[in-house]
């Protein structure tokens, strides 16, 4: 009966991998940490990768990454919207290196448009990612804040004041961490 519970457990939970590291890219403060997405989790997956194989799907690991900003992201005001803007362009660049690394070894990786929740690099599927329902899904420690039709995701320091954003890939653990480092290692 243990195994059983255990199995049913892990089948509905995901795992962190890699606890929330902070890091700072191009005058902004990112943090971002790594999960192995419960089976529940990905069930819709094959509509937002449609050309990941089921072999890459049960590889696939979830990082949401999160930038820290000056303004609060419920406000709607020109600074914010050109913040907003200035972070997306910032977590592009930053993911496209990543991407392209883990993609020179051999492995698949993707970030996905916050605004829009279609991948950047890849084929499109008919499904958007949620970034805001996915983080939350996957790490606990935030919560949401409803705000009309939206849902503002609130970091447990930074609070509104995040652009939250997500990668996928394929790639172990321990080789995203080292690929991450050794871009921030090269940009310094």
């Amino acid at each position: 009966m243990v195994a059983i519970t255990e199995n049913v457990a892990r089948k509905k939970l995901s795992t962190c991998l890699v606890e929330p590291k902070e890091f700072d890219f191009k005058d902004s403060h990112f943090e971002y940490s790594v999960y192995a997405p419960s089976q529940r989790f990905l069930r819709d997956f094959d509509s937002i990768f449609p050309q990941l194989s089921p072999k890459q799907r049960k590889q696939l690991l979830v990082v949401p990454v999160i930038q820290k900003c000056q303004h609060d992201m419920v406000g709607l005001s020109k600074e914010v919207n050109v913040e907003r803007d200035v972070k997306l362009e910032l977590f592009v660049e930053w993911g496209k290196q990543i991407v392209e690394r883990i993609k020179s070894i051999g492995m698949w990786a993707d970030v996905m448009d916050p605004a829009s929740g279609f991948a950047v690099f890849s084929e499109a599927g008919p499904s958007p990612y949620p970034d805001v329902q996915g983080t939350v899904m996957l790490a606990p420690r935030f919560d949401v804040q409803n705000v009309g039709c939206c849902h503002i995701l609130l970091h447990p320091a930074w609070h509104s004041h995040i652009y939250p954003s997500t990668m996928f890939t394929t790639a172990p653990a321990d080789i995203l961490v080292k690929v991450i480092d050794e871009l921030l290692a090269s940009a310094n």
